[in-house]
């Protein structure tokens, strides 16, 4: 099952997450609120080809409490 299938924000803007249909806790601290942003999977063939906008992207939670990262990819 691929991230979009499984992904599911929060309602409300809540900053809750849903994936596989788990709610999303933070590794670290047991938070369940986050903030969203993309990352980047750079890989060395393509930085060394200065390609890396062509790498895989990940959704990236960031924890409301202690600001640890969680990543998931599709």
């Amino acid at each position: 099952m691929g991230l979009g299938q499984g992904f599911r924000r929060g309602v409300d803007g809540d900053g809750t997450y849903e994936v596989a249909g788990m709610p999303v806790r933070c590794s670290h601290c047991g938070g369940t609120r986050f903030d969203e942003r993309e990352g980047k999977i750079n890989t060395t063939g393509m930085s060394l080809l200065d390609l890396d906008w062509m790498n895989r992207s990940a959704t990236v939670l960031v924890c409301q409490q202690c600001g640890h990262l969680e990543w998931f990819l599709e």
